[in-house]
């Protein structure tokens, strides 16, 4: 059919007749193509929007083949091509790392970067747990910012993580987690202490050791999301990105 022809510029109109067509399957066909969006938003534009043309097109011609009755079919084949999707990415980002100028890192730096994003929301998030449990159970005694300053460091990190996956949001990411990272280590350690007994007596007998290593933490990461930031808005990934859409 000429649908798969089109442009990539094209997926968006055709995604729009498709859901226009069939709008009891909207819901279906939108999540579908949100998914294929999310895996190719830090991709090259040209080679996320053929991908996404190239689903649309493959679900407009499904639903003119069987319509609404596609819908089971389309949502089977959505999940069953997760690891397809995710093999094609990783091929994808080789390819970019293999032809990308040397010292810019194309694959290793995100995945490095992902990586401590979640390791900061799984701290933020035991921290967390861990003030919570202890107010709940009246055994709080700490002071409310610190409290409150983890939390916001936790929120901090959950919005800095979805956008390190939005494309051209990464270096903005990066400074989110620089801040994020600087209240869950500098202020949730303290909350750590408050609410274990281990941690206090250490506290108590090691006091000047447990600040200079918390301080020293609390740089190390701030510093390491501020290398990421800078890393996304230095011509050298610039030119990464531009070798790898080329």
């Amino acid at each position: 059919m000429s649908a798969v022809m089109l442009e990539p510029d094209g997926g968006v109109e055709l995604e729009a007749s498709a859901r226009i067509r069939h709008r009891a399957a909207g819901r279906v066909d939108a999540a579908v193509l949100g998914w294929c969006r999310w895996y190719t938003a830090d991709l090259p534009d040209a080679v996320a929007a053929e991908r996404r043309a190239e689903l649309a097109s493959d679900l407009f011609e499904e639903r003119e083949h069987s319509g609404a009755r596609a819908t089971g079919s389309i949502l089977w084949r959505a999940v069953r091509g997760i690891p397809a999707d995710l093999a094609w990415r990783g091929a994808r980002l080789r390819r970019a790392a293999l032809g990308a100028p040397r010292g810019t890192y194309p694959l290793a730096m995100p995945a490095l970067a992902h990586l401590a994003a979640i390791a900061l929301v799984a701290w933020g998030g035991f921290i967390v747990w861990r003030i919570a449990r202890s107010v709940l159970i009246g055994d709080w005694h700490g002071a409310a910012d610190v409290a409150e300053l983890s939390v916001a460091g936790l929120l901090l990190a959950i919005v800095g993580s979805w956008l390190l996956m939005v494309a051209r949001r990464q270096a903005f990411a990066g400074l989110v987690l620089a801040i994020a990272a600087y209240l869950l280590v500098r202020f949730g350690t303290y909350a750590l202490i408050e609410t274990s007994v281990s941690f206090t007596a250490f506290y108590a007998t090691s006091t000047a050791q447990v600040v200079l290593l918390n301080r020293v933490a609390t740089g190390a990461a701030v510093l390491f999301f501020l290398s990421i930031a800078a890393w996304w808005t230095s011509p050298r990934a610039s030119a990464a990105e531009s070798d790898e859409a080329s």
